[in-house]
């Protein structure tokens, strides 16, 4: 019987093969893990993203909601003092006391104007605070409240402005029940992006786009597209486009919420989980490597 066909011979190529093949299940076993810890971690990641922009966009449409509700209500209580502005807009201490008392009920209060039926600002564009977009924003609105375009899915709207970038809420300014014209009230949107700050996650991004315009920036965690072109373009990116894990429409408005996470977080996920392999393959590689050499040295002797 030759040294190679021997017992001894016979058993240490067995012991040999039981280590390879359990250091190749170990290996198997280990990548398998890996991958769905990545898996995991990224679907429960995506999970969390989803939430963050369901409840902002939640918040988001309430706050909206509240600020339609209290602005028809000081425009149902004040009457009279529309009334009065109306009958003569040059009168700055009539406006002044509108102004005080909307900047004492409402955080974030820009401006204010009325317009009559026909959509005409009354108020002598109030030094250039109501522009362009906003005459069109209260004319389709009016068109809204008397049925005279049928616009009955007037929706809010972030306006630019330079350092002034705000949304308007609009309630019928009526006299009984003669609708007038329109009650108007601009807001900084500070209490959007608040809104998006304490929701958003770590390694997320929440952004609220333009859907008119589609992924154009109203607002993010940096602010209104003015607060934004000085840091970033104010369209997200194809590569941003293809990352929107999540998207909810706020009613009633031109906003469209949307969550994505940030470039190359899941590559991280990935990348961190990997290493982890790497240390346990290597310590299980220590461990074949030094169990095959002891055996072989001890059936050697």
């Amino acid at each position: 019987m030759t040294p190679e066909n021997s017992p001894k011979q016979g058993r240490l190529r067995l012991s040999l093969s039981v280590i390879a093949a359990l250091f190749l299940i170990a290996c198997g076993l280990t990548v398998y893990v890996t991958l769905h810890d990545i898996r995991a971690s990224v679907e429960r990641d995506d999970d969390i993203l989803t939430a963050e922009v369901r409840d902002a966009a939640k918040e988001i449409e309430r706050h909206l909601t509240d600020r339609h509700k209290l602005v028809q209500q000081f425009a149902a209580g004040n009457t009279d003092l529309l009334n009065a502005i109306a009958a003569d807009p040059s009168d700055i201490a009539l406006r002044q006391q509108a102004a005080a008392s909307l900047r004492q009920q409402f955080p974030g209060y820009f401006t204010f104007t009325i317009a009559d039926r026909d959509g005409n600002d009354l108020i002598d564009d109030l030094q250039g605070f109501v522009g362009t977009a906003c005459v069109d924003s209260i004319r389709e609105y009016v068109g809204h409240v008397t049925g005279s375009t049928g616009a009955a899915d007037y929706r809010t709207v972030i306006h630019p402005q330079a350092n002034n970038y705000h949304f308007d809420v609009m309630a019928p300014w009526t006299d009984g029940d003669d609708v007038k014209g329109v009650f108007f009230v601009s807001f900084f949107p500070t209490a959007l992006r608040s809104i998006l700050q304490a929701h958003q996650g770590a390694g997320h991004q929440l952004a609220i786009i333009n859907t008119a315009r589609p992924y154009l920036l109203e607002v993010n965690t940096l602010g209104a597209r003015d607060k934004i072109s000085v840091r970033r373009d104010i369209n997200l990116t194809e590569d941003e486009q293809a990352r929107i894990k999540a998207a909810v429409d706020i009613p009633g408005s031109y906003w469209r919420v949307v969550g994505y996470p940030r470039a190359n977080l899941h590559g991280q996920f990935s990348a961190d989980a990997w290493f982890r392999a790497g240390l346990i393959l290597s310590l299980i590689g220590f461990v074949a490597g030094t169990a095959a050499i002891v055996i072989g040295n001890r059936r050697r002797t």
